[in-house]
C-alpha cells in the first residue's frame, strides 16, 4: 500500500491519536514523529509515519487506518511536487497516479492539481531535460504517465449522465501537439458537472468548426502553445469563430501563444492563463452547476500547463 502521498496536518493527527495538537507539534519538533515542513512552515506528517508512531506508542490505529481509504486533505506544496517529479523520473506510474489522486481529492481540487502540482512538476521536468539532466525518454515517459493519470481521473469523475448537463468542447490548433492542457480543462469542467467533448491536439480550425455545428456546445475552450503562421491562424480562426457564433457558443482562449498582439486580432469571450479562469468562466455561463469531486472555486490552475 502506498501512503506517502497522504499527508496529515498536526491537528488531524492529534484528533486521530486523541492527544493535543501541541503534543504532536512537540513530538515532531523533537524528531519523535517524522514529518516535513511546507514552504509556509506548516508541519505535515506522512500517514505511514503516523501509523508507525501509533503502533510503537500503542495509540489507537483505527482512525488512522480509516484515513488510508478516505480522501486525503493535503497541502499541494513542494513536497508533492518533489514526490511527483521523483516518481515520474523513474517511471513509477502507480505512485504518480496516487499522488495526483490525493491532490485532486484534497481541498485544492482539480484546479489546484493543474496549477500547483502538474504545472510546476512539468515545468521542472522540461527544464531538467533542456539542461541535460534528464534524457528525452524520461521526459516522454513522464508526459505519458501524467496523461494516463489524468485519463483515469476523468473516467472516475465522468459518472454524471444527466441529460441537462451543458456541453463544452476543447481542442488545440493544427501544429500544436500538447495534449495536457485540454485534458486538464476536461477534468476541471467535468468536475463541475459539464459534459465535455475533448477533440485533442493538432486539430484544424475547419474540423473544429464542423464539430461545433454538430454538437452545439455552450462553451469552447481552446489552448495554443505555439503558432507558426499567424496570418493563416487568424484567417482560419475567423472561420471557426463564425461557427461558434451560429450556435451561440462562448470561446475562452488559453496558452502562451495567445500574446496581446495575437489576441487583439481575434474575437473571443474570455482569455485565461489559469484553470481557475476557465472554471470561473464556466460557472458564470452555467451557474446552476453543482461542483463535483475534485473541483474548487478558490484554487488556481493553468490552461497552458505544458506550453
Amino acid at each position: 500500500m502506498f501512503d506517502r502521498e497522504t499527508y496529515l496536518k498536526t491537528q488531524q493527527l492529534a484528533d486521530a491519536l486523541g492527544v493535543s495538537s501541541s503534543s504532536v507539534k512537540r513530538w515532531v519538533d523533537k524528531g519523535v514523529i517524522e514529518a516535513t515542513k511546507t514552504s509556509g512552515k506548516h508541519r505535515l506528517v506522512a500517514l505511514s509515519s503516523a501509523l508507525k508512531f501509533a503502533r510503537d506508542g500503542k495509540y489507537p490505529m483505527a482512525p488512522l487506518l480509516a484515513m488510508a481509504s478516505a480522501p486525503a486533505v493535503v497541502e499541494i506544496d513542494q513536497i508533492l511536487v518533489d514526490s511527483l517529479v521523483n516518481a515520474l523520473k523513474t517511471g513509477r506510474g502507480r505512485e504518480a497516479a496516487a499522488i495526483m489522486t490525493s491532490a485532486v481529492r484534497s481541498e485544492a481540487g482539480a484546479v489546484g492539481l493543474a496549477d500547483h502540482l502538474i504545472r510546476p512538476a512539468m515545468e521542472r521536468i522540461g527544464h531538467l531535460w533542456m539542461v541535460g539532466a534528464w534524457d528525452v525518454y524520461q521526459e516522454h515517459q513522464a508526459t505519458q504517465i501524467v496523461v494516463a493519470g489524468l485519463l483515469d481521473l476523468i473516467r472516475k469523475v465522468s459518472t454524471d449522465d444527466r441529460p441537462d448537463r451543458p456541453m463544452a468542447m476543447g481542442a488545440s490548433p493544427e501544429g500544436d501537439i500538447y495534449t495536457l492542457p485540454v485534458l486538464l480543462g476536461e477534468l476541471v469542467l467535468r468536475s463541475q458537472g459539464w459534459d465535455v467533448r475533448n477533440l485533442g491536439a493538432n486539430l484544424p480550425f475547419r474540423s473544429l468548426a464542423s464539430a461545433v455545428r454538430d454538437y452545439r456546445p455552450k462553451l469552447v475552450f481552446f489552448s495554443a502553445s505555439m503558432v507558426v503562421d499567424r496570418a493563416r491562424f487568424v484567417q482560419e480562426y475567423s472561420y471557426f469563430y463564425e461557427a461558434t457564433s451560429q450556435v451561440g457558443a462562448a470561446i475562452i482562449l488559453g496558452g502562451r501563444a495567445f500574446d496581446a498582439d495575437l489576441r487583439s486580432r481575434l474575437i473571443y469571450a474570455s482569455y485565461g492563463d489559469r484553470m481557475a479562469h476557465l472554471a470561473e468562466f464556466a460557472r458564470q455561463i452555467h451557474p446552476a452547476n453543482e461542483p463535483r469531486i475534485g473541483s474548487s472555486n478558490n484554487s488556481t490552475g493553468s490552461i497552458d500547463i505544458l506550453s
